[in-house]
């Protein structure tokens, strides 16, 4: 494995962020909107957003873009709210997903019993069917798919404190209905499917995959956020092999964002930037990101340019 070190690269904000900042007239949004999950569909990029009311209770909104920057469309009402016991102390942080032609939300579902996985389809990004919870009966978060089978299997990222864990399903069925005794078997052998630990003095305290794994013709490129022991969150990136995900080509020792700017510094949580979104457009990668767990932003690198930073 190789790692990056010549010198920092970071991604250029857009200098209208943030995109998406709370309305105070809509109650379900009225505190903090962040960590966008974004799908580019044909010229029309869909955002999902985490939106926070006036009791903290996390929903998720929607909005979409045509150019990447600028949002053309927001609706007033929230699309995916809270129903079942095991959410019903928020709906977060949302990833859009594609596996075998269909679109899946990968979210955190907060209960008393802590945050566990759950997925939720939809065609429209207007109506959603909920699935549950899948993975281990575990505290776990940032739950993405890579978007295409590799060898045959449906790969999934999700993170048991502090590392990034590898998931394998020979079937869309056996997401929700795994295997008997498979999570079982997956968390004794947690140590020999975890994909990434910290490492850099940045990423010290966890770190978590971001939006889902991004196709090059060198590897996957993932995202992922690092937090350190102050907790400040910040970007990084690591490029997989096509065809044995497991194995990392390169990563990154510096981050790509870190909280710089007003937006980042200031807000619920001070001092995150959190990638959960992206979409690529021609040769642009556009990466949607909570700033300071209030508002929602995105910045954009040409992908060849990543790439040689993960050289």
């Amino acid at each position: 494995m190789s790692e990056s070190g010549d010198g920092a690269m970071e991604l250029n904000r857009f200098s209208g962020n943030p995109i998406l900042t709370p309305i105070r007239n809509n109650s379900w949004e009225s505190k903090m909107v962040f960590n966008p999950g974004a799908y580019l569909n044909g010229s029309n990029i869909h955002i999902l957003y985490r939106a926070v009311d006036e009791n903290y209770t996390s929903h998720i909104g929607y909005a979409s873009s045509k150019n990447g920057l600028k949002i053309d469309e927001r609706l007033d009402k929230p699309v995916i709210t809270p129903e079942y016991e095991w959410e019903k102390l928020g709906i977060e942080d949302v990833r859009v997903n594609k596996i075998d032609n269909h679109i899946y939300i990968t979210y955190t579902a907060l209960s008393n019993n802590g945050p566990r996985v759950a997925i939720a389809e939809t065609k429209d990004f207007t109506s959603f069917i909920k699935k549950g919870l899948i993975g281990p009966n575990h505290y776990d978060k940032d739950a993405v798919f890579f978007p295409k089978r590799i060898d045959g299997k449906i790969i999934l990222l999700h993170r048991i404190e502090p590392n990034i864990q590898l998931a394998y399903f020979e079937s869309v069925a056996d997401i929700f209905n795994p295997p008997k005794e498979y999570w079982k078997k997956n968390m004794d052998n947690i140590e020999n499917l975890t994909l990434l630990k910290p490492k850099q003095e940045w990423e010290m305290a966890k770190i978590g995959a971001g939006p889902p794994p991004i196709e090059t013709d060198r590897g996957w490129i993932l995202l992922y956020h690092g937090v350190d022991q102050f907790k400040v969150y910040r970007v990084g990136a690591v490029l997989l092999d096509l065809d044995t995900p497991s194995k990392i080509l390169a990563r990154t020792t510096e981050p790509l964002l870190q909280p710089k700017e007003w937006y980042e510094h200031w807000g619920y949580i001070p001092d995150v930037v959190f990638p959960t979104g992206t979409a690529l457009i021609d040769e642009t990668l556009y990466v949607y990101y909570g700033a300071a767990d209030t508002t929602c932003c995105v910045a954009t690198t040409n992908i060849n340019d990543l790439l040689k930073k993960l050289k």
